[in-house]
């Protein structure tokens, strides 16, 4: 049986530690670089939109199928006034894909016209994208669509909303 003592087991566990010490050492000195960034952002100014003129339809006779269309160029389009951030691209838009006009209680189809097919025109292509002037001005946004008009339809007056959007690009 060997003879083993106190100081042999000591040294025996120095070396492993230092062993293990090395090999720690060795992982902690991987190649590593660092590099600072910079971030930045704007804040545009905020965008205001005021209805000058509301869609309208021309006056039709009833009990026929017949679609209105008003178009954006028409002078009774939609239209709209904005504010935002100068030189900006924005674009407007109908939020709805079609909205219904009801007249009376609307409860049935009979006193219901249904209304898309959004244009737009003015400052805006036919896209609905415009920018804003050298002072954030957009003085003429227009919006037209088509009512679809069915011949079982009632006599009267119709109204319904929409929202008109504008976003920056």
């Amino acid at each position: 049986m060997k003879n083993v003592s106190i100081k042999n087991i000591a040294k025996k566990i120095a070396l492993v530690s230092a062993t293990a010490g090395l090999s720690i050492s060795m992982i902690n000195s991987a190649s590593a670089a660092d590099e600072s960034f910079n971030a930045s952002m704007t804040l545009l100014a905020p965008i205001t939109i005021t209805e000058t003129n509301a869609l309208s339809f021309a006056n039709t006779e009833s009990g026929q199928l017949v679609d209105v269309v008003t178009a954006a160029l028409d002078s009774t389009a939609a239209q709209f006034t904005s504010t935002g951030e100068p030189s900006s691209a924005v674009t407007g838009s109908v939020v709805e894909t079609s909205i219904v006009m009801t007249t009376g209680s609307g409860d049935v189809t009979t006193k219901q016209i249904t209304v898309d097919t959004w244009s737009f025109g003015g400052d805006m292509n036919g896209s609905g994208v415009a920018t804003y002037d050298g002072s954030g001005d957009l003085s003429n946004l227009r919006v037209g669509a088509t009512a679809h008009i069915e011949a079982e339809d009632i006599a009267g007056a119709y109204a319904g909303s929409a929202t008109f959007r504008v976003t920056y690009n």
